[in-house]
C-alpha cells in the first residue's frame, strides 16, 4: 500500500518504493505522484483531479532542494509541495486507471461523479471525472487514485515518452528536476 500524505486540502501525495524508473545514465529513480484537486468552474460538477509524476524527495537536484529551503521548506512536506507548486511534473491522465465511461468498478461507488472533458497535457481534450465539490474529489483521490496509482507504473516507459506541452518527454522533465 504506498503511503499518502496531505500535503494541503486539495493536495495529496503519493509514494511507494517500488514506483520508478531508470534514467539514461542507469539510475533508478523513486517516483511519486501528485493529485490535485481543481475547480475548473461552470455546472454542477465543477472539480477534476490532475496527477503529476514528480522524483521523490531523495532523488532531487541539491540545488532545487536549497532553493526550497531558502524559500522556507522546513520539512519534506513542504519541499514536495513547492517543487511541485513552482516546477510541476510529469502530467498523466490519472482516470487510465479506469476509463471515466466505465460503468462498473470499484470506483463508481466511491462519489458521486460526472464525465466531462478537460484539456490534457498535450492540449487535446480528454474525458475526465468531474466532481460535485472537493470533499468529493479529495475522497476519490484518497481512497481510488491513491490506492491504484501503482497501475500507472506498468506504462512508465510511455507515460515518460509522451511529448509535454513545452516540447520536451516526461524523461527529460525527470532529467531537469533530478542530478540525471
Amino acid at each position: 500500500m504506498p503511503d499518502i500524505l496531505e500535503l494541503d486540502r486539495n493536495l495529496l501525495y503519493v509514494e511507494d518504493e517500488n514506483w520508478q524508473c531508470c534514467l539514461k545514465r542507469g539510475r533508478n529513480l523513486l517516483l511519486g505522484v501528485v493529485l490535485e484537486a481543481a475547480n475548473l468552474g461552470g455546472g454542477d460538477f465543477p472539480y477534476v483531479v490532475d496527477a503529476c509524476l514528480i522524483p521523490q524527495p531523495e532523488g532531487l537536484h541539491p540545488d532545487l532542494i536549497q532553493e526550497a529551503e531558502d524559500e522556507g521548506a522546513v520539512d519534506r512536506d513542504q519541499l514536495i509541495s513547492y517543487i511541485y507548486q513552482n516546477y510541476g511534473g510529469v502530467p498523466v491522465n490519472i482516470d487510465a486507471l479506469q476509463p471515466a465511461k466505465a460503468s462498473c468498478g470499484f470506483s463508481s461507488f466511491v462519489a458521486n461523479t460526472a464525465i466531462g472533458s478537460a484539456s490534457g497535457s498535450t492540449g487535446s481534450d480528454q474525458e475526465v471525472r468531474r466532481f460535485e465539490n472537493l470533499e468529493e474529489a479529495m475522497t476519490f483521490a484518497r481512497d481510488f487514485y491513491a490506492p491504484y496509482a501503482s497501475l500507472l507504473f506498468r506504462w512508465i516507459d510511455v507515460i515518460l515518452n509522451q511529448p509535454l506541452r513545452t516540447g520536451n518527454s516526461g524523461w527529460e522533465k525527470l532529467a531537469y528536476l533530478t542530478e540525471d
